[in-house]
């Protein structure tokens, strides 16, 4: 009997209080734009965050072509998946307009940017599921991309300059959205 009900449940409902925290936090971006400057790095992080959310919400829809039951073990490294993307959406953007009282720029290098290692914990558990799970080959198209997303946010987080982690920002776009085109064709 396949107990993927239960494990679509936990992680739609994890997933989607995800979705609704980064929302919540480009709400509370937009209701302060006039006090505290937007800054475009942390909304694209957002942006690539919430595609990100999508991708995973729709592979799950996947898991009984690959897997038609779980153990507890599994699952919990699943939850785990959720729960990284969950942490990196209350990470990213500020919740209350207090926390924003700098702009957005600066809260996002005192205390967004460890969304990014968030994030990278995602991607870094995604891969061992996909191979020790799914069976999927490293070296494949996929691999070569979700290790390049791994150490570009890593890398963002530790950049102190501005241009760096800008620039880093902008690396990652086109990576993600080649990374999401694959995951959706294959």
């Amino acid at each position: 009997m396949s107990n993927f009900p239960i494990v679509a449940t936990v992680l739609s409902m994890i997933l989607g209080l995800s979705v609704t925290r980064l929302l919540l936090g480009a709400l509370t971006v937009f209701r302060i734009r006039r006090v505290a400057a937007p800054d475009w790095v942390a909304l694209v992080w957002a942006v690539m965050l919430f595609t990100t959310q999508l991708d995973f919400w729709w592979a799950v829809n996947s898991l009984p072509a690959v897997k038609s039951t779980f153990s507890f073990a599994e699952f919990i490294v699943l939850v785990l998946l959720a729960l990284s993307l969950f942490i990196s959406s209350a990470l990213l953007l500020p919740s209350r307009s207090e926390d924003e009282q700098n702009g957005l720029r600066i809260y996002f290098e005192q205390d967004g940017r460890y969304a990014l290692l968030s994030l990278s914990t995602y991607l870094t558990i995604g891969l061992v599921v996909n191979v020790l799970f799914f069976r999927a080959s490293p070296i494949a198209l996929w691999g070569a991309l979700d290790v390049v997303m791994i150490i570009l946010p890593v890398c963002a987080f530790m950049a102190r300059s501005r241009k760096a982690y800008a620039t880093l920002t902008l690396i990652y776009v086109p990576v993600n959205l080649v990374d999401i085109v694959v995951s959706l064709t294959t």
